[in-house]
């Protein structure tokens, strides 16, 4: 066994590859079906087939690489998921996954992955192991959570607070989860989940803890359920899997086993990827911070001006902490986020700017990433450029994993396959030729055998009218998160089937993100 130079064994190495899928956390959705054979040649060209490529075009045309918050993007925008789902579905994926012992770089057996993180809809993520086991999460009455330093743009209400750090130079969260810090709209969601716990202990007016814990947790499950899930995966898919308010999930192909749910790779690592194609290029946060400080900001090794903040950039955010949303940093100030500007039905913190257009939209569920996806921050020790980009990630994890092709689960869903020629397609005349030309340079290779996240974008594109999934990725990502749910004794599912919200809400008898945050800002 590997030994770290503390004579212990290294973290994960020890998850070998003879472990039972009934006592590990990561597993198969589909375990008789064969992995997918690919080259890494031929995914490298299939990613760089998946690069938006604007910021280029409109370097070179001197104009802004992105729009500003008055204007719309019919050709990349999808209104009907604002952008905040992008980033509650981050939120949701590091409440239930975390594999620090994953590497890109060797083949791995799914049953040998150990998830640190527990794969239940929990908010583990947000409560650590309690007030007990981690009192630095917590207030002193070790019911309410501790808040971090106020960084409301307005000063006469001081109500926004960033998550709690230490006092270090780089000032670190304080989380039950890192990977909540990792971008500064993810740590504001998080934020806001603190803030919500508060408000639910001030209101239940108990000692009771766990009482407390309980009704976030279950109005989470909720807005899960019966908010997210709907606008991601469909009505139709929503109607088949979900059914509805107040009913059991129909479940057919995930089947947990063992004293836990398991995570499925298929999910993991190719359907719940979904997102990355959601991500925009930049944001604006509330009514005063719309642009990054400088406007101007290298983009490989050309100058970028944007009117938005960039999601990720290469500037130094200890020389320049307003360039961009990159995390891992304490928030600056004033730029708390105005919800109003992500998420409709959520009252906005005074008048917005004239014109603007709220909330921004994410982007289409399609086959593109955006440009600042291609060249991650965390990677560019990484020699060759290509494997930067998150598209060529994405495509060697899978194929790693010995993911089957996306047809292969589609034939076993009892779901009509999509054809080569509608999965190399593209309205885009060159992106067409080049993923034409994918099929002639790599004979034998995507015939009728496309990785399965691929599969699911390019679905969601023709089936779902890049508004939301198909009907393969979208069973996937219901049948999961519903039996995840489903699966842990302490859900509203599992205790209370017919159980309806009872915090206050628009509609009675059910709760969104919207209300959420409108009681929470309350």
């Amino acid at each position: 066994m590997a030994q770290s130079k503390h004579g212990s064994p290294v973290r994960g190495m020890d998850n070998v590859a003879h472990s039972s899928v009934r006592d590990q956390r990561f597993g198969r959705m589909f375990r008789n079906l064969p992995s997918a054979a690919f080259t890494e040649s031929a995914l490298v060209d299939l990613a760089k087939t998946m690069l938006q490529g604007e910021f280029a075009e409109k370097i070179k045309d001197h104009e802004p690489v992105d729009v500003a918050l008055n204007e719309r993007e019919p050709e990349d925008e999808n209104p009907a998921i604002p952008a905040g789902f992008t980033y509650f579905g981050q939120f949701l994926d590091h409440d239930i996954t975390f594999d620090p012992a994953s590497s890109l770089d060797r083949f791995n057996d799914p049953n040998a992955l150990q998830d640190f993180r527990t794969p239940r809809l929990d908010l583990d993520s947000v409560y650590g192991s309690g007030p007990a086991d981690q009192p630095f999460l917590y207030d002193d009455d070790e019911l309410h959570m501790l808040l971090g330093t106020d960084k409301d743009f307005d000063k006469a209400r001081n109500n926004r607070p960033d998550l709690p750090r230490n006092n270090a130079p780089i000032r670190r969260a304080l989380l039950g989860d890192k990977r909540n810090d990792e971008n500064l709209i993810v740590s504001q969601l998080h934020a806001t989940f603190l803030r919500f716990h508060n408000k639910v202990v001030d209101r239940l007016g108990t000692h009771d803890f766990e009482l407390c814990q309980q009704t976030v947790r279950w109005h989470y499950q909720w807005i899960v359920l019966h908010d997210f899930l709907p606008r991601i995966i469909g009505q139709e898919t929503y109607e088949r899997v979900i059914v509805g308010r107040g009913e059991k999930p129909v479940i057919r192909f995930y089947n947990p086993q063992g004293r836990y749910a398991f995570i499925p790779v298929e999910f993991s690592v190719a359907a719940y990827r979904y997102g990355h194609s959601m991500v925009r290029p930049s944001y604006s946060l509330n009514k005063t911070v719309r642009r990054p400080d400088p406007v101007e900001q290298p983009f490989n090794g050309k100058t970028a001006t944007f009117n938005r903040i960039p999601i990720f950039s290469l500037m130094n955010v200890a020389e320049h902490p307003r360039a961009n949303l990159n995390g891992f940093r304490e928030l600056p100030d004033f730029w708390s986020i105005d919800w109003a500007f992500f998420f409709d039905g959520v009252a906005p913190d005074g008048a917005p700017p004239p014109g603007a257009i709220l909330p921004q939209p994410s982007y289409k569920l399609d086959t593109l990433l955006v440009d600042p996806l291609t060249s991650l921050p965390d990677h560019q020790r990484e020699p060759i450029k290509i494997r930067r980009s998150l598209a060529a990630l994405n495509l060697l994890r899978g194929w790693r994993l010995g993911l089957p092709s996306g047809q292969a689960v589609a034939r076993h869903m009892e779901m009509e396959a999509l054809s080569d020629e509608q999965l190399f397609d593209s309205e885009d005349a060159d992106r067409k030729e080049a993923r034409g030309k994918l099929l002639i340079d790599h004979p034998g290779i995507f015939n009728g055998n496309a990785p399965l996240w691929f599969y699911i974008l390019r679905e969601a594109e023709i089936a779902g009218n890049s508004q939301h999934l198909g009907p393969v990725g979208g069973t996937i990502i219901a049948e999961v998160i519903a039996g995840l749910i489903r699966e842990d004794r302490h859900s509203f599912l599992a205790q209370w089937p017919k159980w309806r919200p009872t915090l206050p809400s628009a509609v009675a008898g059910h709760f969104t993100m919207a209300d959420l945050i409108n009681f929470t800002n309350g």
